[in-house]
C-alpha cells in the first residue's frame, strides 16, 4: 500500500495500532497541540513584540543562521516561495531584516538582521524559552530531554519519507 510516498513495511517491520477515530491518529494530535501553542503564543507574539508567528520564525531561523539563504528558510519552514516572499517583504518594511544578492551565488538570496530585528529576536527567543518551560512543565528534566529526542527522530524519519516521495 502506498500513500503519499510512504510505503507501507509488511506487517512483521511494524506494529499498526487500530485508530477508534481521527482524534487518536498521532497527526491530528500533533496539530492540535501546534494549534493551541499558536493560539496562545500568537496574540502575545503580535502584541508584545509586533510580529505574527510566521514573522518570528523568520526571524528566528535568520537570527540563528544569518547570513542565510532565502532556500535554507524555506526549506526549514516549509513554506512557499510566495508566503515566505509576503513575510520577508513584510519585515524588510518593517526594518528588522534586510535582504541582498549572495556575494557567492548571484542566484542566492541571503537574509541578515538589522539592529532593530536583533533586539526583537533576542526578546522573542527569551519569550520562547519561557513558553517551552512552561509548555513542558508537567514533564521532569528526563522527560523533557526525551521528549525533544523523540520529536526529532519523528521529524528527521518524516523528512527523509517526504524527499523520498518528492525524488518519484
Amino acid at each position: 500500500m502506498t500513500l503519499a510516498g510512504y510505503h507501507t513495511p509488511p506487517a512483521e517491520n511494524v506494529e499498526i495500532e487500530p485508530l477508534q477515530s481521527l482524534l487518536d491518529a498521532l497527526s491530528f494530535r500533533i496539530a492540535r497541540l501546534a494549534a493551541i501553542n499558536e493560539r496562545m503564543a500568537g496574540q502575545i507574539f503580535r502584541s508584545e513584540f509586533g510580529i505574527s508567528l510566521n514573522d518570528w520564525r523568520v526571524i528566528g531561523i535568520t537570527g540563528a543562521l544569518q547570513p542565510v539563504t532565502f532556500s535554507a528558510v524555506r526549506e526549514l519552514l516549509y513554506f512557499d516561495k510566495g508566503q515566505l516572499s509576503r513575510v520577508i517583504s513584510s519585515l524588510s518594511d518593517r526594518n528588522l531584516i534586510v535582504s541582498n544578492t549572495s556575494s557567492t551565488d548571484a542566484r542566492q538570496i541571503e537574509l541578515r538582521l538589522t539592529e532593530a530585528g536583533e533586539t526583537v529576536h533576542r526578546e522573542a527567543l527569551r519569550f520562547t524559552a519561557k513558553r517551552n518551560a512552561i509548555m513542558t512543565s508537567v514533564f521532569t528534566a528526563d522527560e523533557r530531554s526525551e521528549f525533544r529526542r523523540l520529536i526529532d527522530k519523528l521529524v528527521t524519519h518524516n523528512v527523509e519519507k517526504l524527499e523520498t516521495s518528492r525524488a518519484k
